[in-house]
Order: structure tokens, then sequence, then C-alpha cells
């Protein structure tokens, strides 16, 4: 499972499939436990690539946001190592002046979760328990400014991208119907352009599948790992 951008307990709530799963949640270079590093997108994916290569078996990938960018790179360029794939909510269709705007929103939100205060208050909304929420926390203090920055400038686009088209591993991408036009042309895109995968957008929902969707979530991890 990668997780989003800061919150590297996005699928808190789908922890519990653990009963069922042997779940892995690295922490995504530049945040978590991984804040002495920067952000860098090639660095990263083949890390990640490395990391799931170790495990010498084929595993279900599920991504949300940036986790859902990196996503999408690992399947179109390890495809080998995945049985399937649940891409959750990425942002694959960019220009200006949109990469901008969401460059200064970042920059603004990790100023706010620089104040221990009202970081607590986020991680509390976002449903961490006490422990989690004190270390979200204390990880949100050493995250970089530079980090931010580059996960916006990932590089990682529909076009940037071009061998998804041809990937034979099942792919669904999901996202809200009240997320920003990039995101759900994203995943049209990726249906368009994949035969193996197909897209839905679910009602009611925002940039906030993972946890406040969690049933339906759930319930799909489950359907498409049998």
């Amino acid at each position: 499972m990668l997780h989003g951008a800061h919150f590297v307990h996005t699928f808190g709530r789908q922890y519990s499939l653990s009963k069922t799963y042997h779940i892995v949640v690295p922490h995504i270079m530049g945040f978590g436990d991984n804040t002495d590093r920067v952000f860098d997108t090639e660095e990263c994916v083949k890390e990640l690539a490395d990391y799931i290569k170790s495990l010498k078996k084929k595993v279900m990938l599920v991504g949300f946001s940036l986790g859902a960018q990196l996503a999408f790179k690992l399947v179109s360029e390890y495809s080998e190592l995945f049985e399937s794939a649940i891409i959750i909510s990425p942002w694959l269709i960019k220009e200006e002046p949109v990469l901008s705007e969401i460059a200064k929103l970042n920059k603004k939100q990790l100023k706010q979760l620089k104040n221990k205060f009202i970081c607590g208050v986020i991680g509390t909304m976002n449903g961490l328990p006490p422990k989690a929420c004190k270390q979200f926390v204390l990880q949100m203090q050493n995250v970089k400014e530079e980090t931010v920055h580059n996960v916006v400038y990932n590089g990682i686009t529909i076009d940037s991208v071009p061998a998804f088209a041809n990937i034979k591993i099942p792919v669904i991408a999901v996202c809200g119907e009240k997320e920003q036009d990039e995101v759900i042309g994203s995943i049209k895109k990726m249906a368009e352009i994949n035969e193996n995968c197909r897209f839905e957008i679910w009602d009611k929902a925002g940039h906030n599948i993972p946890p406040l969707f969690a049933k339906k979530l759930n319930e799909l991890i489950c359907q498409t790992a049998v």
C-alpha cells in the first residue's frame, strides 16, 4: 500500500485487513520515517521495485494520491512484480497553471502541519489513533519543503509513462465524483488506453476514499485480491 503525501497512515482504516492479508506500507521517500531524505521520483520508484522484488512473490498494489501516481509508474515499468492494482485518485493529467497552484497550496499545507497543535488536530480528523497521531506530528516536523515541491513536479503523467497502455495485469482506477477534473480525467484516460483497466467514480466521495469510504474500499480490495 502506497500512501499519500504526508500521511503515511493513509490506509489506517485498511489495516484491519491484516487479519487476512500480509500488508506492507513502506514510508515513501521524504515522509514518515524517511524524512531524512528528499523525494526523488526515479530513485523512489526504483527502491520500491527493488523492495518488492525482494519479497520473491507477486503482490497486489494499492496506491492513493501520490502513492497512486507511483503505483501507476510501478505497474507500467515493473508489471512482472504484480498480480493486480487498485489506483486511487491519481493525478496524471498536469498542466500549468494548475501545477503552480497545487505547489503553492501544498507549501501552505506544509507550513500548517509544522504547527504541532494544528498537525495533531488534522491527524485526529483523519482518524489516526493517539499513538499514530503523535508519531505523525513528530514526523511532519522533518518533512522538507523541497520534498513537497518535488512531489508536485514528479513528472508522472499519462504521456510520460506510455508503457501503461500495454500492461496485462488487471487494474482498477478509482476516484470520487467531487475530485478535480484532472483526477477524474486521469482514471478515464487510464481505462481508455488499456483494456485491462476499468474505472469507478464513487458517489459523494472527494479526495478522501481510504479513510471515509473504508468499508467500500476494503470490500473492493478483498474482491480484487481473490
